[in-house]
């Protein structure tokens, strides 16, 4: 009976990695606040919860320290993106203050995990402290966003947009790690040149004025 559930929760996990990348290219191709972008938006949003949640379900059986990372950070771009159009939410004030020292915590992690790893000699050590400033990266928008008191609709939707993209490059950079070595590209290039989405993502679509955000 486990077998069957461990390759329906597989099974499960690509199907919905997938339909997530689609639903992505069409929030990506549309009109920017349309009805499908909307539409296309959430199904990306819920599937991509799913399939977070279905890869912390895997690493019980086989902790992944990296695949943890990723479905971890998957959860906090969701519900952080989510949040930022939805202020009036009733608690959503605590959700995005709880999502702030999620990414906190991670950052924390992969700083003393490079650290560990220097006294000890071991030449890795550069990976987690870049990932470590990425990561921190977010925390610092998180504080300064927490810490306005009236943060106007723009802000929110830009908030939003960049939440996204760090969304969408765990969409492409899951894949991308599993077929690794099909692919011939290393390990740390794909980790880290898959970041690059990000900001590609944001300046390409997010809204550059408040025009553009009210629509």
């Amino acid at each position: 009976m486990s077998g069957f559930v461990d390759w329906l929760s597989h099974s499960l996990h690509v199907v919905l990695g997938f339909g997530a990348a689609g639903a992505a290219i069409i929030a990506l191709s549309v009109g920017k606040g349309s009805k499908l972008h909307k539409q296309a938006g959430w199904i990306f949003s819920v599937f991509m919860l799913v399939a977070a949640i279905t890869a912390w379900q895997f690493m019980i059986a086989r902790p992944l320290p990296l695949a943890m990372i990723q479905a971890t950070v998957t959860i906090y771009a969701l519900g952080t993106a989510v949040l930022a159009l939805n202020p009036h939410w009733r608690h959503a004030r605590r959700g995005e203050i709880a999502f702030a020292l999620l990414i906190g915590l991670l950052m924390a992690s992969a700083w003393f995990t490079s650290a560990r790893l220097f006294m000890g000699g071991i030449n890795l050590w550069p990976a987690p402290l870049l990932l470590s400033a990425i990561l921190g990266y977010f925390f610092i928008l998180d504080v300064r966003y927490l810490r306005r008191q009236d943060v106007p609709k723009i802000d929110r939707v830009r908030r939003h947009a960049l939440r996204m993209a760090l969304a969408v490059s765990e969409t492409v950079r899951a894949p991308m790690l599993t077929f690794s070595d099909e692919l011939g590209v290393p390990f740390p290039a794909i980790v880290f040149g898959t970041f690059l989405l990000i900001p590609i993502i944001f300046f390409a679509f997010a809204p550059k004025d408040k025009r553009a955000a009210a629509a």
